[in-house]
């Protein structure tokens, strides 16, 4: 259904009613402050529309009915009893529908279901961030009109969504009505949680005043301001709760009609957000569309030319590439803190936008080395939610901090309460520790270190001295669930053991440099943590997931049929008693994360937990795209990495119509990074392991590191470094150290 135009641009060529949703995930518009899903200015209904900002949530009902049918689900998976408590969650909340524009022809609604489309196509320009829609209609009259839609979420101010929209008749002389205004009725989680405070009207401009319903009662407002062609003003349209303002055309011609949008709610300011709304979007409307679009655009194409990698030779792989980088840079907190990444960006409802271990491991990389300001604000985020996090140690019985593995804005633990073993996935408390490490040896940000990061490091460190368990003259970590939601309550997973062994080394090391407030007690208690926590591994160099695994079946029992879909399971097998594995575990140790895992055996793993990998879980594709190329796999790269680009544009899981899997789309740009250059970075320097890749001609990108800029380029096997900002820099490539060359201008070497 979609492909890239000649631009090398998503597109879609025809309209299709059954996959409106999914288009709308498509097409979302955002810039880290909002997102703004494809719908139709046209007309949208529910589970198509939705506009999102960061950080504005309230408390919703949620209609939850799974059904226990086999022992796994019964034992392991559902709190029966919570769930018959549960009905109450917190969720970002669906605006109202800013996007409306209606188009009469001859008396007659533009709708792509009436009358006849002659043509369609819908593309997401991503050099300027811009949706634009070009159709070609007839009436069902005989009366054809070319309409085209263009907007953007503005980069240049973050509250501005500008629209543009050209009516063309094309040999008919009818009249055209152009109707503007916001779209009221808009549902979350299938219920209405926002009430209109007042709606004026000044001429052809609209201030709405709204707030949500129910627990937290965050207001917001829109100032919209509508440029009509001329024409004679009409009376305020109201219908269905949809208000707004109407213009009629009586001539037939070519008409330009501009609409922008200036988003503001109470998160933004602590005076009273509606007149805080008026007088700055006084201050902030541009003259024209192609003002706002300028300013845009030299905003977005600054920021977005450090994520923009080139792959010549495969103009698949190059324009599936920057849709998924596109869809990352617009997932993410550029200029606040307020809340971090979430599991769908702001593209959709789904999983309520909470911040998971997704963000630190699959998607804070990302901006590690491309937009370090982001990456710290998705830190600062956790930092905030420090305060909360000590709190949700106490409940656990635990020192130090706990940090939420489903959170919101407050930090508060918001897992659903009916399931039982994410409670179990503490490898989230290793997870931000190692995201502020790894954000450390990337920015040498000492100032975050001494403010932010050893502060939470030291509360993780106490929680996990709290959380080991000393015996078998070692310590082990009991009764957790790994990244593998098909293995709950199992002792010493090997994913969260070597994490948290290397933050306890690492934490040492960094307290050497900064002051830290452990207690000596404390810290002779880390220091052998950090010597005696146990790693599993057997003889033959295998990983074993957890303590028992080899001895599972290698097969999975199937028994029932699934009832559950939020981990799109493809059967609701006894997969306690199997070795089936949901995504990776073991193969993050030796793609995403540099914790320590003996490399010495890396393929023998690789081959085994392949295998055994059933991939019902997208953040699979990247991990096993970068595995298969550093281990020579070069088809299975590709057909993992074209796998990450699409998966949601193919709806590889058949749920993008929830939003994107922002955590996959990430990992496009990593698997470039991590399998072809072989990046890692050192406390000292960079390394760079190549792995050819002969389906491209050549593959170029940026990367920032340690304060410098560097551009690195593959062609064919020659590999080439080039220092463009900052001071010399070490590094080794391929095992090699560069120590009489350091990186002054740039190093030519072999992969």
């Amino acid at each position: 259904m979609y492909h890239l135009n000649k631009d090398g641009f998503p597109c879609e060529s025809e309209y299709s009613l059954a996959d409106e949703a999914l288009s709308a995930t498509v097409f979302t518009t955002g810039n880290g402050y909002m997102g703004v899903r494809g719908s139709a200015e046209e007309y949208a209904s529910v589970r198509i529309q939705g506009a999102f900002v960061r950080g504005f949530i309230d408390e919703i009902i949620e209609v939850c009915e799974p059904f226990a049918d086999n022992e796994y689900m019964k034992k392991y998976y559902l709190d029966e009893d919570g769930l018959k408590h549960f009905d109450r969650q917190e969720s970002c909340i669906n605006l109202p529908d800013f996007l409306m524009v209606r188009i009469e022809i001859g008396g007659k609604n533009f709708f792509p279901w009436e009358g006849k489309v002659i043509s369609w196509e819908r593309s997401l320009d991503t050099h300027s961030a811009e949706l634009v829609r070009r159709v070609v209609w007839d009436n069902g009259e005989g009366a054809v009109t070319e309409i085209i839609f263009r907007r953007f979420a503005s980069f240049a101010c973050q509250h501005l969504y500008c629209q543009q929209i050209t009516v063309r008749p094309i040999g008919h002389d009818l009249p055209v009505k152009i109707i503007s205004g916001v779209d009221t009725a808009v549902k979350t989680g299938g219920q209405i949680v926002t009430e209109v405070d007042a709606c004026e009207a000044e001429k052809t401009d609209i201030v709405l005043s709204f707030h949500t319903t129910n627990k937290y009662r965050f207001a917001a407002s829109y100032v919209i301001r509508n440029k009509f062609p001329e024409g004679k003003m009409g009376k305020p349209y109201r219908e269905s709760g949809r208000i707004g303002a109407v213009v009629a055309c009586d001539r037939a011609r070519e008409y330009l009609f501009e609409k922008m949008t200036f988003v503001g709610t109470q998160r933004d300011t602590r005076s009273d957000v509606r007149e805080w709304a008026r007088k700055t979007a006084d201050e902030s409307f541009p003259a024209s569309y192609e003002e706002a679009r300028r300013q845009h655009l030299n905003v977005y194409r600054e920021y977005f030319s450090a994520m923009d990698v080139c792959i010549e030779g495969d103009t698949e792989a190059d324009g599936w590439l920057r849709f998924a980088n596109y869809h990352t840079a617009i997932s993410a907190p550029r200029l606040d803190s307020i809340h971090g990444i979430s599991a769908k960006g702001l593209t959709g409802e789904r999983y309520n936008q909470f911040v998971w271990w997704d963000c630190e491991i699959y998607q804070l990389p990302f901006f590690l080395f491309t937009a370090p300001e982001t990456a710290k604000n998705t830190l600062l985020y956790r930092y905030h939610c420090l305060e909360q996090s000590r709190r949700n140690a106490v409940l656990a019985g635990c020192k130090g901090a706990k940090f939420a593995f489903c959170s919101s804005v407050t930090g508060e633990e918001r897992v659903w309460s009916y399931v039982r073993h994410p409670f179990l996935q503490e490898h989230i408390n290793s997870d931000v520790a190692y995201g502020i490490i790894n954000y450390y040896d990337v920015t040498f940000d000492c100032e975050f270190m001494r403010n932010y990061g050893m502060e939470m490091l030291c509360e993780i460190i106490r929680y996990w001295m709290n959380r080991v368990t000393e015996q078998n003259d070692r310590y082990e970590i009991l009764r957790v669930t790994g990244t593998d939601e098909h293995h709950p309550y199992v002792d010493n997973d090997a994913y969260t053991n070597y994490c948290v062994r290397y933050v306890f080394m690492r934490f040492l090391d960094l307290s050497k440099e900064f002051r830290t407030d452990l207690t000596e007690e404390e810290a002779r208690k880390a220091e052998d943590i950090a010597v005696r926590l146990y790693l599993p591994q057997d003889e033959s160099g295998l990983i074993p997931q957890f303590d028992g695994y080899f001895e599972l079946s290698r097969s999975l029992q199937e028994s029932g049929s699934a009832t559950l879909k939020q981990f799109q399971m493809k059967t609701c097998g006894l997969y306690h008693k199997s070795q089936i594995i949901k995504q990776p575990d073991v193969m993050l140790l030796f793609t995403y994360l540099n914790v320590g895992a003996d490399r010495t055996h890396y393929r023998e793993n690789w081959d085994y937990y392949e295998k055994m990998c059933e991939t019902s879980s997208s953040l699979t594709l990247p991990v096993h795209a970068i595995a298969s190329l550093q281990n020579g796999r070069i088809l299975s790269f590709y057909e993992y990495f074209m796998q990450t680009l699409k998966v949601d544009t193919d709806d590889l899981f058949g749920v993008a119509w929830q939003g994107v899997h922002s955590g996959c789309l990430a990992g496009g740009y990593l698997c470039i990074l991590y399998g072809v250059f072989g990046v890692s970075v050192t406390e000292s320097g960079v390394c760079f392991s190549p792995n050819p890749m002969p389906l491209f001609r050549k593959v170029s990108m940026q990367m920032r590191c340690k304060g410098r800029r560097m551009c690195l380029a593959m062609e064919k096997n020659r590999v080439l470094i080039t220092l463009e900002e900052g001071e010399p820099i070490h590094v080794i490539c391929n095992g090699t150290e560069k120590t009489e060359t350091d990186l002054v201008d740039e190093v030519v070497f072999y992969a």
